[in-house]
This record gives structure tokens, sequence and C-alpha cells, in this order.
């Protein structure tokens, strides 16, 4: 026992070691709309809606996903840190640390394995680090945790295993569908034990036909087929290719990046031909010598819900998440067996810390938007993705110029590509705000650029957001507002085209409209700079208390809020007169004693504040 606590001592100090420097990483690509954008995981209350709402996944209604007990863990996180990323990236390193050890128990629980052996490879193999430094990610290692608790109660051969088997299935379908494959498993152990009891695995059949109903029944299957990126055929001819490419990131992790130089593949070429023999020369052998055949056996049944459903993501590194729990267990169980374990400790010694080296290097490059995305771009050049998500990373910096240049490289690459031309539509449309001068020729490029994005779809809502902003600039109000209804219509969680509705009406002069659409937005997602222009609104209708109130969140959530501050100076400046007129003359001049605070604020921000200092000569006045 006392060993077996060592063990895991050892293997979570070293997983935790080499994860470190993943703790400052950021948010990534699908964790905005997820995570970052997504109003759903702000509120406790929603919780039950998760498990009936495939919509609630994220904050834009075509990336609905059933994935309920995933999204409670971001509201668990969100509850206890809000949007502070380290809590995300502890949980996820959590996760990880006990997957590892639930790889150490199970190489234990099968018996003939050295377990100290498959939990290192498992803890330490650099394709793994997707998972950790990726929050979204976390639906790969969850689940993965969920379904290896799973298969330890279903080889407890107990009343309590029983029980905790299938219950912990039912949650790792719960978080992610590629759960699935568990009672595949649970027969491949049968067979390779020669074991026939079917019975054992009815409970598990039952929960995967429950959990197949469910994504019936709520239309998740059925969309998610209707939206297949490509046919069977040429998913198959790709997922040839894809098993290779798998291959030499497990044995060979060099060069890893989030965006894979990979191709889709139509037709029956060389190398897809070259990939199908390869392959079925690996079941050949495994099936003529029987060797390892449960552990690669493993490996097949993990990854055959990606290698058969279309996705639209060709191949990524969290898919191997599974597939490698299988591989350390088989590492585990030929290093215990093996007659040159003395000869082969060293070696096997700096493998190990060449993996460390390598995950503690990937880490870094998931530091950040830039990082990830400047990597990725140095590695897979042709891929059009890569340069999207580059030039936003270099917008995010404030480099509208190199941005501008990848969106273009990469419509050089894919003319049709959506979110490229939008974002080139978005940097001309950014450098309108900063050139007085060019003022209106670079918004009519960005509406020539937002109206080609809509010719090809005409309800995608960020386009649609954004040239209404253009048009309204431009004084186009008529076409700005129809432009923001069918923005709304489409996709009533968004924040912004509810922002930008009251903006509008504000501009027209019509203050009552405006004010439901901000505080819907910010129902969406709190902002700042809405609850100033919530202010303004509400303070143009005379309704100074609620307006005084708005100012005041504003300051709280940008505490340097100049605006805010001057605007929340004028509100209590005319609640203090009326609060002298009616005989209230403390309460009177404690708003204006408040008044005063405010202004020396704002003057020692801006010393040139003419309006500023004109008030505090007032209020001088009014508080001797």
């Amino acid at each position: 026992m006392a060993v077996q606590w060592r063990e895991m001592a050892l293997l979570v100090l070293v997983a935790s070691a080499v994860y470190a420097n993943s703790l400052t990483g950021s948010f990534h690509y699908d964790d905005f709309h997820s995570l970052v954008q997504n109003p759903h995981i702000r509120n406790w209350q929603q919780i039950p809606d998760f498990f009936v709402d495939p919509g609630l996944f994220s904050a834009d209604p075509e990336k609905a996903m059933f994935r309920p007990l995933l999204l409670v863990s971001y509201t668990v996180n969100y509850a206890f840190g809000g949007y502070q990323v380290l809590g995300y990236h502890l949980f996820n390193l959590m996760v990880h640390l006990v997957c590892v050890l639930l790889v150490w128990r199970l190489a234990i629980r099968l018996g003939g394995h050295s377990a100290l052996c498959a939990g290192l490879v498992f803890a330490l193999h650099p394709v793994l680090s997707e998972p950790v430094n990726y929050i979204s990610s976390r639906s790969e290692s969850l689940a993965v945790a969920l379904l290896l608790s799973a298969m330890l109660s279903y080889l407890r051969r107990d009343r309590a295993g029983n029980v905790l088997g299938p219950l912990f299935y039912a949650a790792a379908l719960l978080v992610k569908s590629m759960a699935i494959v568990l009672p595949g498993l649970l027969v491949l152990h049968q067979c390779t034990r020669d074991e026939r009891d079917l019975r054992r695995l009815l409970p598990y059949g039952v929960v995967a036909l429950g959990y197949l109903a469910i994504i019936v029944s709520n239309r998740f299957l059925s969309d998610s087929l209707a939206q297949a990126p490509r046919g069977l055929y040429a998913q198959l001819l790709t997922q040839c290719k894809a098993v290779v490419f798998y291959l030499k990131l497990v044995f060979w992790p060099v060069g890893m990046n989030v965006e894979p130089q990979f191709a889709a593949a139509d037709t029956f070429s060389m190398v897809v031909l070259a990939s199908a023999a390869l392959i079925a020369s690996g079941f050949y052998l495994i099936l003529k010598t029987r060797r390892g055949w449960f552990y690669l056996g493993w490996v097949g049944v993990a990854l055959s819900p990606t290698l058969i459903i279309p996705l639209n993501v060709l191949v990524n590194e969290h898919r191997l998440y599974l597939p490698l729990a299988g591989l350390a267990l088989g590492v585990g169980a030929w290093w215990e067996g093996s007659a040159r374990k003395k000869v082969l400790l060293w070696p096997g010694v700096v493998c190990l810390v060449a993996c460390a080296g390598l995950v503690v290097q990937r880490n870094a490059e998931w530091r950040d938007e830039l990082s990830l995305w400047s990597a990725a771009a140095a590695q897979s050049s042709q891929m059009p993705r890569v340069h999207v998500h580059l030039g936003n990373a270099l917008r995010d910096r404030g480099d509208l110029s190199a941005a501008r240049r990848a969106y273009e490289r990469a419509l050089v690459l894919a003319p049709d590509h959506r979110p490229a031309r939008t974002n080139l539509a978005n940097i001309y449309f950014e450098a309108a705000q900063s050139d007085s001068i060019h003022h209106a020729d670079y918004l009519r490029q960005a509406v020539r650029q937002y109206e080609e994005v809509l010719l090809r779809d005409p309800l995608y809502v960020e386009a649609l957001n954004n040239l209404g902003s253009a048009q309204m600039m431009l004084g186009e109000y008529a076409q700005a507002e129809e432009i923001w209804t069918r923005a709304i219509r489409r996709q009533p969680n968004q924040a912004e085209a509810h922002y930008n509705m009251g903006l509008l009406q504000v501009r027209l002069g019509q203050l009552s409209a405006a004010v439901p659409y901000f505080e819907r937005a910010l129902v969406l997602g709190e902002d700042a700079e809405t609850h100033s222009q919530l202010g303004n609104a509400l303070a143009g209708l005379g309704r100074l208390g609620q307006a005084g109130q708005a100012y005041r969140r504003a300051i709280a959530l940008v505490p340097d809020d100049i605006a805010s501050r001057y605007n929340l100076t004028e509100v209590l400046l005319v609640l203090g007169e009326a609060d002298m007129g009616q005989g209230r003359r403390g309460k009177a001049l404690e708003q204006w004693a408040e008044a005063r605070d405010l202004l020396q604020g704002v003057l020692a921000q801006d010393p040139g504040h003419v309006r500023a200092r004109r008030r505090m000569s007032q209020l001088a006045e009014r508080l001797q």
C-alpha cells in the first residue's frame, strides 16, 4: 500500500510540474462563444435547462451541442471566479491529474502491468497537452475521467460497481458523446479475458440507448447529421489518412500545432491507398501474433466515432486522449513483461524527460492567441483558418496592417472563406474610427466586404451587426434598423445587436425605445459602455435616479470611465437641487459632496476638462 501511495504522489507531482506553466494561459477560439460570450453559464438557475436544450451550449445557436455536464462545470467555474482564467486552467489540470491516476489504477486492476509506467506515459505524452491547455477541450478529458471511472466500477464485480458503472457512463455521455464507445471497450475486455457474460453489459447498453433517445428527441442528432460537412465515403477516405497522421503524433510528437496541415480526401488516391495498406498490415500482424490486441483494439474502438462521423475539423490532438489511455496501458503491460528492463530503463527515462520538455514547450505556445496561431502559421501556412485566427490575434494587439495581410492571405487560399472576409471588413471598419480624413472611404470598403459575405450567407449575424454599424455611421439609419432587426431575429441572445439597436434609437431621438434594447443587452452580457449609454438615455427621459444607478455600475466596472463619472455628477447636481427645493438640505449637501469628489477624480485624470472645472466652481459656492 505504501508503494502505491508513493507512486500516486509521484504521478501527481510530475504531471503538476510539467503543466505548471499552462496555468498562465488564456481563453482560446471556441472558448469565446461557449464561455466568454455565453450568458447561460452565468446563472445557476439555468442548469436544469442544460439537460434539455442543446442551444444553451453557445452564444451562437449555429454551434448548439448537447453537453450539459460540461456546461455545469463552466457554471461552477464562473460562480467561483467569474472570467478569471486561472480557475478554468486549474480545473482542466485537476481533471487531467484524475485521468492519470485512473489510468494508473486501471493498470493495477487489469493485472500484469507496470502501473507506474502506464501512468507516466499518460501523464507526460505531449499529444495530451491540448485538453489541459485548451479550456473547451475539457470536454474530452472530463468525459474520459468519467468513462475510466465507469470501467473501473465494472471491473469491481460487486453490487456497488454494478450501480456506479452505469451512473459514471451516463455522466460521461452528458459531457461528450464520444463516451458512447464504452460498451465496445467492455466487449473487447470480455473477449480478451474469454468472458461471455453479456448480462453485465446490459445496463451499459440501456444507458447508451437512453442517451440516443435523448439526442434524437431534442434534435441534436438529426441537426448534427444534417450539417455534416462531407459524405460517408469521403469521410472514410479522409480518416484513412488521419489514422497514419495520428500514428505519427503518437510515436513522434514533434511539431504539433492546433491546425495541422491536413486536407480532406474525396477520391481513392495513392496516399489513401498507402494509408489503407498500412492500416491493413497492422491489423494482420495483430491478429496473427495476438499480442497486445486488447490495447490496439482499444485505440480502434476509441477512435471509431470520429473516423465514421463527419466533423468540421478533420484531425486534432485531443481525439487521441482516450486512445492514448489504452496505449499507455499497453506500454505498461509490455514493460512489465519485458526481459530487458534494466537495459531499457535509462533510454525510457530519457524518452519521458524529452516528452516532459515537449509538454512545457507546447504549454508556452498555448500562452495566448498570438503565440498559438503564430506557431500554427509557421507549420500550416496553407490552412486558411490559421491565418484568420492569426489575424484576429494581431488585431487584438492593435496591429491592423499585419492583421489585414493575414486575412488577405486566407482569402487567397480560400476566396469564399466567410470569417476571413468578415474580419477583413472589420479591419476597414476599425480603420474608419481612427482616420477622419478617409473615414467615409473606409466605411464604404467595409460595407462592400460585409455585403459580399451576406450574399453567401444572408443571416450571418456578425456581418449583419457590423454592416448595420457602418450604415449608421454613414447616416443610412433606415438600412441600419432593418439590418439589426434581422440580426436580433436570427440570434436573440447576442448582446451586440441589442446594444447597436439602442444606439440607433438614441440617434433617432427615440430614447424610450432605446432603453429596452440597452437593458436586454445588459442581461446578455454586462458591459460598462452599455451601462453608460443606458444612463444617458434614462437621463434624457428625466429618470435621474435610474440614470445614476446605471452610471454607478459603469464606474464599478471601469473605475477610470471619465464620461460616466462626469455624467453622474450632472445627475447628482440636479438631484441635489430637487432635494434643496423640497427642504431636504442635508440630502442635497450629501449629493453635492459626492459630485465634488467625482469631479476631483475627473480633473485628476483630465485637468483640461472645461465643463468639470465649471461645475466644480458652482459646487464650491453651493457647499460653502
